[in-house]
C-alpha cells in the first residue's frame, strides 16, 4: 500500500499523533514537508504556520493523502518510524532474523523471502507492543522497500484484519 493510501486510510488520531510528533520532534523535517506542499499549491509557508496546530496538522494530511505527494508522505512515514518507532523496527526485524543496527537500519541486504513463521511470530510481538494502527503502517510500508513486496507479509496482512490500514 502506498503512502497516500496509508494517510487516506489510518484513524485520524493516527494521522495527528505522526504528524504532531513531526512537528515536536523533527521541526526542520516539518517546515520542508510545510514548505514543499505549501508551495506546490502555490501558497506561501507562512499560510499553514500560522494556523492553529490542529489546523496544520489537518491542512498536511489532507496533503498527504493525495498521491502527488506520494514522496513526501512515504519520507515522513519512514522518518516517523525510524526516530520515533525504532523500538518497533528492531522488534520485527529480529524476529524474522535480519541483522540491524539497533535502530531499525538493516545491515546487508533483505532476503528475497522471508519464513512465514518468523513473519507471523514477528508480527504477534509488535501487536503485543504497540497499537495495530501503528504496526500495519509499519508493515505496509516495509513492503514497500522491495518492488511487490513480500509475499509472507501480503499473505499475513490480508489475512488478518489488524493489520490492515484503517
Amino acid at each position: 500500500m502506498f503512502a497516500h493510501l496509508m494517510f487516506q486510510k489510518m484513524s485520524p488520531d493516527l494521522g495527528q499523533s505522526i504528524v504532531g510528533w513531526l512537528r515536536d520532534a523533527e521541526k526542520n523535517v516539518f517546515r520542508t514537508a510545510v514548505s514543499s506542499l505549501a508551495e506546490q499549491r502555490k501558497l506561501r509557508p507562512v499560510f499553514v504556520t500560522r494556523k492553529p496546530r490542529g489546523e496544520q496538522a489537518a491542512w498536511l494530511i489532507e496533503q498527504l493523502r493525495m498521491r502527488g505527494n506520494e514522496a513526501v508522505g512515504e519520507n515522513l512515514l519512514q522518518i516517523w518510524l525510524m526516530k520515533a518507532r525504532s523500538e518497533m523496527l528492531a522488534t520485527f526485524l529480529d524476529a524474522v532474523g535480519v541483522k540491524h543496527d539497533g535502530k531499525g537500519g538493516v545491515e546487508g541486504d533483505i532476503p528475497p523471502s522471508f519464513d512465514a513463521a518468523k513473519v507471523k511470530a514477528g508480527a504477534e510481538k509488535l501487536l503485543e507492543k504497540f497499537p495495530p494502527g501503528e504496526v500495519a503502517v509499519y508493515l505496509n510500508l516495509f513492503q514497500l522497500q522491495q518492488p511487490g513486496g513480500w509475499k509472507e507479509i501480503s499473505d499475513l496482512v490480508e489475512a488478518d484484519g489488524r493489520l490492515q490500514v484503517g
